[in-house]
Formats: C-alpha cells, structure tokens, sequence
C-alpha cells in the first residue's frame, strides 16, 4: 500500500509543480486556472478582438487598452467574476499571446471558449457577431 501511496503523492506534486495542461477548444490549452493560445495577429488587432468578444458576450464593464508591445482586455459577470484577457507579443515571432483568467479559482471551459473566439475574431475566421454564453 505504501508504494501507490507514495506513487500518488508524486503524481500529485508534478502536476501541482508543472501544471495540468489540457486542451478545451482546439488550439487551447489550460493548466486549470489559465487557458492560453497564439493569435496571427499583432498586438492590437488582438486586443480589439478581445474587446469585440467580451462586449459579445454581453459582459459588462468591457475595458481594453494596448501598446504594440502588449495589451489587456477586462471585463465582469453578472455575478462580479472578473475576466481578464493579457496578451503579448512574441519577440521572435509575428503572432500575440493570449491568456484568459476567469475569477481568482478558473473556469477552464469559458476561459477556453473566450481564448478560441478572440483568435478567430483577430484571424479573421470569425462573424462580428457571435453567440452569448
């Protein structure tokens, strides 16, 4: 008993140390508390989609502001629940980062969603107007 004990507080610990990554929407991935992708697009143009699907959503309280370095897009739930989109440029490449946190605990499937539907709003691969959660 003591080695599947001990085989599962390992397992446990590099996991908690290097994160669970999982994909919920293709080209997402998620260590739980964080859903991230990259987006063909710069910096702004990314930032403005983040915008564009936050207002989507029919969140409120929508904020964004970019440089051409960086840029964050917020915005809250009905509840209070705060959004947060980050996104940066890669310095090697010609494509942004995006990040989504959703609250203080994560929620991997609406985090997930909102990373893929910026990446298609800033790729062009998406309507303006999409559907509310």
């Amino acid at each position: 008993m003591k080695p599947l004990a001990l085989f599962a507080t390992c397992a446990l610990a590099l996991c908690l140390a290097f994160g669970c990554k999982s994909t919920h929407e293709e080209g997402v991935k998620s260590n739980v508390m964080t859903q991230w992708t990259t987006v063909n697009a710069d910096t702004m143009q990314t930032t403005e989609a983040a915008k564009a699907v936050l207002m989507d959503e029919g969140l409120k309280d929508v904020k964004a502001s970019s440089t051409a370095m960086d840029g964050t897009a917020s915005a809250k739930m009905a509840d209070g629940t705060k959004i947060k989109v980050d996104i940066s440029k890669d310095p090697k490449e010609t494509f942004s980062k995006v990040s989504v946190n959703v609250g203080t605990m994560g929620s991997p499937t609406l985090g997930a969603n909102i990373a893929k539907k910026i990446k298609m709003r800033a790729e062009g691969t998406m309507p303006s107007t999409s559907s509310s959660m």
